[in-house]
């Protein structure tokens, strides 16, 4: 048996959804993200963590910048190339295997040989996950050889949350107090009780380590999870209205 055979058969069709470290912080970003498309790109630019966008063709459709400088290619260079492009031979198998997993169950984790040009070949831990935009798939990979908090966690970058990590609710709660709105106007907009909105309002905070209201409207603003709100229109704005 080859070599090459051999390293084929070491590997194990990957189990869904589990991965380590790094690479599971940002699936885990992605995931909260889903079918958001302006919280998941800006989670996807701003990652230290590589990760990559393809079609249902396996065409690469976007790549950050960290993946760019894995694959040592441009983004116009890895838009010309499908999986199959940076796939050995010895992994064709696997490949397909590990693709018809991903549709099926959403997502797949496991480890892959990437190919190079020169013959060479990287292996890396990957998590995919379907669908994160229609017709749109995540793949979030690092070396495998890496360890696993060689490049943090999402959650580090720069000190921010998560983009996605708030409830409507909360989202709702936390723009109207931008707006400049009190609790108990708060609670008659959505008809909920004060109670009710203070906590919304002390778990934004805990989600966004905020030391304050004020930090947590910047911070979810910078983030796309809120819109800069317009002016609270108090009573007697209303009435002069």
């Amino acid at each position: 048996m080859t070599a090459t055979a051999n390293r084929s058969a070491a590997f194990r069709l990957p189990a869904p959804c589990e991965h380590g470290g790094s690479v599971r912080s940002a699936a885990r970003s992605a995931k909260a993200t889903r079918g958001q498309a302006r919280q998941f790109w800006q989670m996807f630019d701003k990652s230290l963590v590589p990760m990559v966008i393809v079609d249902n063709e396996r065409r690469y459709r976007a790549g950050n910048r960290a993946a760019r400088l894995l694959f040592r290619l441009s983004l116009v260079q890895l838009l010309e190339r499908r999986i199959e492009d940076l796939t050995p031979p010895h992994m064709d198998r696997l490949l397909d295997s590990a693709w018809a997993r991903l549709l099926r169950d959403r997502c797949v984790a496991g480890e892959y040989d990437v190919g190079f040009p020169d013959g060479s070949f990287l292996r890396i831990f990957y998590s995919a996950i379907a669908n994160v935009l229609p017709g749109q798939h995540l793949i979030v990979f690092a070396p495998a050889d890496w360890p696993e908090d060689e490049l943090g966690t999402t959650e580090d970058l720069a000190g921010t949350p998560v983009p996605g990590s708030l409830s409507v609710r909360e989202r709702e709660v936390l723009s109207l107090v931008g707006a400049g709105a009190s609790s108990n106007q708060i609670a008659a907009e959505l008809t909920i009780s004060a109670a009710t909105v203070n906590t919304h309002v002390k778990n934004v905070l805990r989600k966004l380590d905020a030391r304050n209201r004020a930090h947590a409207i910047a911070l979810a603003t910078q983030l796309g999870l809120v819109d800069p709100p317009p002016r609270w229109r108090n009573q007697g704005d209303q009435a002069a209205g």
